[in-house]
């Protein structure tokens, strides 16, 4: 006999992970959501709860080496998402220090220890020995949750105060934005407000739109802010900025703010769902066979939206008005700032407004104070007097802003003290401020940018944990929807890197805080850590690593093309196997770091006439959002006292440069502006941004360099020269010189419009060979240039199409779109308005709150045919039941696939008016947002049974059912409980099969006769013919018939009746009385 030999390495930790995988763990009132294996070699991903069920943190623990497990090894271990509280970021740094090593059971385990201590203020653990598991059991479950079941034992009242969000409605309208409110269920509603995005360019500059995500203004929509978690509790804000005392009877949880884009100006009681669910039924399209052109089948990450990423990858079309809509989700619903915006709300901005109320500060003192409170884990009061003088120069600073930014209003300067506070209306106006703002504060933390300049597009902090989350979790552009979409700019934007590099001028523009391993560029053989390089070795690297890449528009085709039936998308990193991760990890800092808008012009009439063919023209937006108010307001100064600035305001020029001087020519003016910080040809005429009057002179700033011009055979683009068409303020009495060139010294008095490349085998501009045709851009509108100081080429008079054609074109075309497409407030917002309890339009369907409905069939029903009562099972309900916090993925699964059949089949008995031969119902506006609990009727009972006489006799259309999944259903049975009416106990002379409590006496609902083949609409007939049966005694009504059963009832006589038959209780059941 051969002794079995024991795993090591990487089979021993798949083992392990696997068993793993399948548990639940709980330390010290923080408990595992979900443990899954990683998408890299030795990772893992572990998602993190509090008892509550509230989502903590998403982890990516890390093994570098596999193969030295689980003796030898070391963990790392990574926060998943945005801006993590510094709790968990400390549980997560203290990871790679545990000693000594821990099967990945006990990492877990250490995990949530970490993760306890530091929430409770108990950092610095030392981790000297396994993690202690907490022997009472009671102390992993907290009062009123059950972890296996997901109950909340809370039974609180209803307490919305119709009157109070009946006001609050009118205030939102009369401040200028559309209040709606969705219901969800049984588990309360959720409230939205929106604007349509087309109105938002009248306070942020439509450029930025565009820049930050072309789709916010490519058709109707709006934006919108939802907020759930209220349940049935309204107003749940106090005076003070706290959560209320009715909110907090229902029962742990908490707000949640989601932030996206809606057709309506709410969204669709299906999306609500879609977005609000942790356990969700999703509907898995099936593959078609054929791939729409260019539609790409991009990188998805674990993250469940990448921000940039899009069905399609062709640009809209802003005129194609009558495109088909495409279905609302998630995935629609999110845009580029959606992730950002959603963390701010959700971590900073309750507590900011209790600051607020509190100190009487302004938004900006009171972010700064909460944050430095929420770093330094000390109390904001203990802050207060040390950070007063700069909180008040913060809050003087955006008082400032609104000289060039349009804020909106703030309702808490109106507010009077005695006033109740608007959540909805505070959060919007807290949102809308932010997302003007976008571009000053980091992405990640959210701090305010200390920068010398203000950024087109949203970016990070020198942080470099912020840098490492925006490039290495994909928290920056999507680079498949760049490439996809606008493979020029990246091929622009690649070239201008490798010249630079080549040239060795990158000059701090380097992809340092991303983790790269790469080849030592003078020992190829070995690897190093690029950070720590010398930066002339540094852009060695960059230049050898990026000329490695296919071409832009190999990537884009492999992108688009379909993937094969049961394959995963392509991914970029699959492409070519050879290619080093750094390599597309290089690519996407080309392209992230770039927060300038580079968009190639294709149409004639976009292009800057006199321009010759060879020059391809990108337009170039750069500088802060608020760069066009400050120009058009220099405009006006200017014509206030210059007569000639009054009839020409502008002067258009250019301005050339090396394309090898990466620091100066892209760092600066791609990625920053045109500024004068650094010298690069010398300053002879005075200190500020030098444009060229002559185009012979600017071209002669604009030749490549011979010592960077090495040949790129794998890209397109063999740059030669570059040049960027400015719009200056008409004043050059005041410049630094105006002879022989433009000498500005004040940059707010520039604004970049285009950026002409040419290049050695560049593909030239396609021009129209009969000239007989009439010109595309003949209607189009030109800048009127001071004869004074034109613009030529050659002696050719330059033309340039005027800068806001375009885009009001874009604008009218988006006002026509919502001014015909305009709601009106829906019937269950109506009802608010009039100040009445939403709820009381049970008779209503909010299935699709804001979907067109299809025409109403009619259905012929058969002569007593049962139909359901829905104010009947509202009655039945006591209270809303959070989903079990460790269900496992087969479970969630399983239960989407029973509920599609089981509404299929329904569906089909209700069209043919014959719901009574089916027995059993399930009302769709009781489904929530909580897969794992179900509300089934059984009706129709035999005329002749003593319980189908009782039900006549008192007038109850059905017995209500709450059927409650375990999370390893179907391995494990479900708990079937009857809600009302009551049944008459077995001890008084009742049967039925009922208990006591209203739990089922059967032996297939228990450990022992329970099988995985079971289906839930064979157990409801197996339930029914139970309670039909006569023997040993029939089922009859109690006298107390409507006085519901409690849950402490059900189980125990569950548990009596298990005891007495001898059955096997499921295992966690014993947890629902807690």
């Amino acid at each position: 006999m051969v002794a079995n030999t024991p795993l090591k390495g990487r089979k021993k930790f798949l083992a392990d992970l696997r068993n793993a995988c399948g548990k639940s763990y709980s330390v010290e009132g923080v408990q595992v959501l979900a443990l899954v294996q990683g998408e890299d070699d030795g990772s893992m991903i572990c998602e993190v709860a509090d008892d509550a069920g509230n989502y903590l943190s998403t982890f990516n623990l890390l093994v570098p080496e596999p193969a030295e497990y689980p003796a030898h090894h070391q963990y790392y271990c990574f926060v998943q998402h945005d801006n993590p509280p510094e709790f968990i970021q400390d549980a997560a740094s203290a990871i790679p220090d545990v000693r000594p090593p821990r099967t990945i059971e006990g990492i877990v385990i250490e995990l949530l220890t970490l993760v306890a201590k530091h929430a409770t203020g108990g950092g610095g653990h030392e981790s000297g020995g396994e993690a202690e598991e907490d022997d009472d059991e009671d102390m992993m479950f907290d009062d009123g949750i059950d972890d296996d079941y997901g109950l909340n034992i809370v039974n609180a009242p209803s307490s919305l105060d119709t009157a109070c969000l009946q006001s609050d409605f009118n205030e939102i309208v009369a401040a200028g934005y559309k209040p709606g409110s969705v219901r969800t269920g049984t588990d309360g509603f959720c409230l939205s407000v929106s604007v349509p995005v087309v109105s938002l360019a009248n306070d942020i500059s439509p450029q930025a739109l565009m820049a930050w995500d072309f789709r916010l203004l490519s058709k109707s929509q709006h934006l919108t802010l939802l907020i759930s978690g209220m349940r049935n509790s309204w107003p749940v804000l106090q005076k003070d900025g706290s959560l209320s005392s009715d909110f907090a009877r229902h029962g742990p949880g908490k707000l949640s703010f989601r932030v996206g884009l809606t057709r309506s100006y709410k969204p669709s009681k299906d999306l609500v769902l879609d977005l609000v669910r942790q356990f969700s039924m999703q509907v898995v399209e099936e593959e078609q066979e054929t791939s729409a052109p260019n539609t790409p089948d991009l990188d998805v990450t674990m993250d469940d939206y990448d921000p940039f990423m899009d069905d399609s990858v062709e640009e809209a079309k802003p005129e194609n008005v009558d495109a088909v809509e495409e279905e609302e989700s998630s995935a629609t619903f999110h845009f580029s700032l959606s992730t950002s915006l959603e963390s701010l709300m959700q971590e900073r901005f309750l507590e900011a407004l209790r600051l607020r109320l509190q100190f009487g500060l302004g938004w900006a003192a009171a972010e700064i104070l909460a944050g430095e409170a929420q770093k330094l884990q000390q109390k904001a009061e203990d802050l207060l007097v040390e950070s007063i003088d700069e909180l008040n120069a913060a809050d003087r600073e955006e008082r400032n802003l609104a000289k060039s930014y349009k804020l909106p209003s703030d309702p808490l300067l109106e507010r009077q003290r005695e006033d109740a506070l608007n959540l909805p209306l505070l959060a919007f106006s807290y949102l809308l401020r932010r997302l003007t703002l976008c571009t000053r504060y980091c992405l990640i933390c959210y701090k305010k940018l200390d920068t010398d300049f203000v950024a087109l597009k949203p970016y990070v902090c020198d942080e470099g944990l912020c840098a490492y989350q925006y490039y290495n979790l994909n928290r920056g552009p999507s680079l498949e929807y760049e490439i996809c979409t606008r493979p020029e700019a990246v091929e622009l934007l690649l070239s201008l890197a490798v010249h630079a590099a080549e040239a060795g001028t990158m000059q701090g523009a380097l992809p340092t805080g991303l983790g790269l391993v790469v080849p030592h560029p003078g020992q190829l053989a070995q690897m190093v850590e690029f950070d720590t390089l010398d930066d002339a070795m540094k852009a060695r690297s960059v230049m050898a690593i990026l000329k490695t890449l296919p071409r832009i528009m190999d990537i884009k085709r492999y992108l688009e093309k379909k993937a094969k039936s049961g394959r995963m998308k392509r991914r970029l990193r699959d492409m070519d196997p050879k290619l080093l991760p750094a390599a597309w990890l290089m690519l996407r800092w080309c392209v992230a770091s770039c927060t300038a808008h580079l968009e190639e012009l294709t149409e004639e009439e976009d292009h800057v006439r006199g321009i010759p063919d060879t020059w391809r023209q990108f337009r170039f937006i750069v500088g802060s959002p608020d760069a066009e108010a400050k120009l058009e307001k220099a405009k006006t100064n200017a014509a206030q006292t210059d007569q000639n600035a009054r009839q020409y305001p502008s002067l258009y020029v250019r301005k050339s440069f090396y394309v090898c001087l990466h620091d100066y020519a892209a760092e600066i003016i791609i990625r920053h502006g045109l500024w004068f910080k650094e010298a690069t040809h010398g300053r002879a005429y005075g200190h500020g941004v030098y444009f060229a009057k002559d185009y012979s002179i600017s071209m002669g700033y604009s030749n490549i360099r011979s010592h960077a011009a090495t040949s790129w055979p794998v890209q397109r683009q063999q740059l030669t020269r570059c040049a960027a068409v400015a719009e200056i303020v008409n004043l050059p009495s005041q410049f630094v010189s105006s002879s022989p060139y433009f000498v500005v010294q004040h940059t707010d008095w520039i604004v970049c419009r285009y950026l002409l490349v040419d290049s050695q085998n560049g593909a030239a501009r396609v021009v129209p060979e009969d000239d007989d045709a009439p010109k595309a851009h003949e209607d189009i509108p030109t800048v009127k240039l001071d004869p004074k100081h034109p613009l030529t080429v050659s002696h050719t008079q330059v033309g340039i199409p005027e800068p806001s054609y375009r885009l009001h074109k874009l604008l009218e075309a988006r006002q026509l779109e919502q001014s015909q497409n305009e709601d009106e407030f829906d019937a269950e917002d109506q009802h608010v308005f009039n100040g009445k309890d939403a709820r009381e339009l049970s008779g209503l369907s909010f299935s699709k709150a804001r979907s067109p409905s299809p025409a109403p069939v009619a259905i012929q029903r058969r002569e007593n045919d049962w139909q359901h009562d829905s104010e009947w099972v509202s009655q039945c309900m006591q209270h809303v039941l959070p989903p079990p916090a460790d269900a496992l993925p087969m479970a969630t699964t399983t239960l989407q696939r029973e509920l599609k059949n089981m509404l299929r089949e329904q569906a089909k008995f209700e069209s043919e008016g014959n719901l009574a031969e089916l027995g059993w119902y399930m009302p769709e506006e009781f489904i929530g947002d909580n897969l794992f609990q179900w509300i089934v009727e059984l009706h129709s009972f035999e005329e002749t049974l003593p319980v189908a006489n009782d039900m006549k006799a008192r007038k109850v259309n059905s017995l209500v059912f709450e059927i409650r999944f375990p999370p390893g259903f179907p391995h494990a049975p479900p708990f079937f409980r009857i809600l009302k009416p009551r049944f008459l106990p077995f001890s008084h002379g009742g049967g039925g099969h009922v208990t006591a409590g209203g739990s089922m006496c059967m032996d297939l609902l228990t450990a022992d006769g329970w099988l995985p083949s079971y289906s839930i609409p064979a157990v409801l007939l197996q339930i029914k013919l139970a309670i039909s049966n006569l023997d040993p005694r029939p089922g009859r009504l109690s006298s107390d018939w409507d006085k519901p059963y409690t849950i402490q009832e059900s189980v125990v006589g569950f548990q009596r009746a298990a005891a007495f038959h001898g059955w096997r209780v499921p295992e966690g059941l014993e947890r629902l009385m807690r």
